[in-house]
């Protein structure tokens, strides 16, 4: 587990030295003074106790709207029109909210995972009226649930100082602020994942062969199945969760018992979670596949894993590797299977492009936070304050980058103290972040999709902080 901390220190200096930099068009040096400024919050972070000593309510009460006034003015005053993939997903919203569920693009069919997010916003839609105002609301709603979902987490495992932090924080992400004007399926997606995530970690802590009992520890298993099963059903990398589970559960978890009673409830407690997560997912299923004729169980990597190993495009989306989805007619088995096919040929007749292209990836996945002001201003209604917002994107670009270092930092900082406390449940976050990584080095690479660790690292990072808050009592 050391390699991935060397490794989250690696994308630290990345981003602080050289994709940073390269944004705002400044010398690698300059990475010095993202450094610098992420030492100095976690400086205060530590030394500074007001925060520490706000009444709980009025505590709670700020950070709801320290998350919601924001992303509010941003949504206002950014007028983010939907297109490309998100012009799908609205209008495939629209579609079903009017009875039309077969009313998608036709690639839908190679990706039926797409589908669920606007099968979420029909019902939204067939409530509250189709416009955009209405998605960009329920983003805003949802962020606000995930900072008290991180607030709760960090409570829940580190202590109330931690947690304060943490949600402070998660409120005041800069990306997710300006993402949030995107109707994009990133924001359940975050919600469910890191709930799930949360609840992974509480089991972890709180339950052992004494307490584990019908009432309690069996329902949470079942809960992270279900949540699993949820992000699943909006985007595919959910399930990573299942394996990083299991593997935690069979090599660390452990239960006050004998050994043989000990790998007893190992066992069952990753058959409950499995269960959960296969009887949840195919019975939602049953509704959806009766009206879209979609299968949104299915999912697969092939093309994924084409757009991922495509040297010329790095690894990003390209119209050449997209046209094999219209030359195979829509076919989810034979598009994915002579994608892989292809795949592989790229990956074993040229080997020796494979480290240039997996550090350009690298670079472009993990470099960089620029996603929340590139999507959130492209396109928009070009009025004044848009205009000016446009104008300067290197302020913006500047202030996403020198959170997301702060953030990095302030994870590896986590990692330290956590593995020298021999809390291991620090395992997870970093299992997740090592099977995150890895998949992507083959796999068709965007900033925003790193959006799953976030705030997992913004709930780690906190943890360090609380025996220094706790002293300042």
């Amino acid at each position: 587990m050391n390699r991935l901390v060397v490794l989250l220190g690696f994308i630290t200096l990345l981003s602080a030295f050289k994709s940073g930099p390269a944004s705002l068009k400044l010398p690698f040096y300059s990475g010095f003074a993202f450094m610098l400024a992420a030492g100095l919050v976690i400086f205060i972070f530590l030394k500074a106790n007001l925060l520490y000593k706000i009444n709980l309510k009025v505590f709670l009460v700020v950070l709801a709207l320290l998350a919601l006034i924001p992303r509010l003015v941003w949504i206002y005053f950014i007028r983010t029109q939907p297109f490309s993939d998100f012009l799908h997903l609205y209008n495939y919203g629209v579609n079903a909210s009017n009875g039309d569920f077969k009313g998608f693009v036709d690639f839908y069919a190679v990706f039926p995972f797409k589908m669920s997010f606007g099968l979420a916003l029909a019902g939204l839609y067939s409530v509250f009226g189709t416009g955009l105002l209405v998605a960009k609301l329920f983003n805003v709603i949802i962020s606000v649930c995930l900072v008290f979902i991180v607030y709760a987490g960090g409570k829940l495992l580190y202590g109330e100082k931690a947690a304060r932090i943490s949600g402070l924080l998660l409120a005041l992400w800069p990306a997710d602020i300006m993402f949030t004007s995107v109707i994009a399926s990133e924001h359940l997606f975050l919600v469910l994942f890191t709930g799930a995530v949360v609840l992974i970690l509480n089991f972890i802590q709180k339950y052992s062969f004494r307490n584990y009992g019908i009432a309690n520890g069996n329902l949470s298993l079942l809960a992270i199945g279900l949540l699993t099963a949820l992000a699943q059903l909006i985007r595919p990398m959910a399930m990573l969760l299942l394996p990083v589970f299991a593997i935690y559960v069979l090599l660390f978890k452990q239960y006050r018992a004998d050994s043989l009673a000990s790998l007893g409830l190992k066992v069952k407690s990753i058959l409950l979670v499995f269960a959960a997560y296969y009887m949840a997912i195919n019975l939602i299923n049953i509704p959806v596949q009766k009206v879209t004729g979609v299968d949104v169980t299915r999912s697969d990597s092939g093309f994924n894993l084409l757009v991922g190993t495509n040297d010329k495009a790095n690894g990003m989306f390209n119209d050449e590797d997209f046209s094999i989805i219209a030359k195979y007619d829509y076919d989810i088995d034979r598009v994915h299977a002579e994608a892989r096919k292809i795949a592989i040929e790229r990956i074993t007749s040229n080997p020796q492009k494979l480290p240039g292209l997996f550090l350009r990836k690298i670079d472009k996945l993990w470099g960089n936070e620029n996603y929340g002001y590139y999507w959130s201003t492209t396109p928009v209604k070009d009025s004044m304050l848009e205009n000016t917002v446009k104008s300067y994107p290197r302020v913006f670009y500047g202030i996403s980058q020198a959170f997301y270092v702060l953030v990095m930092l302030m994870g590896i900082c986590a990692c330290f103290y956590n593995l020298r406390e021999k809390r291991y449940d620090v395992l997870i976050v970093l299992m997740i972040f090592g099977g995150i990584f890895l998949s992507y080095l083959l796999l068709e690479v965007q900033s925003r999709y790193h959006l799953p660790v976030m705030p997992l690292l913004i709930l780690l990072g906190g943890s360090f902080l609380e025996p220094a808050g706790r002293g300042l009592q």
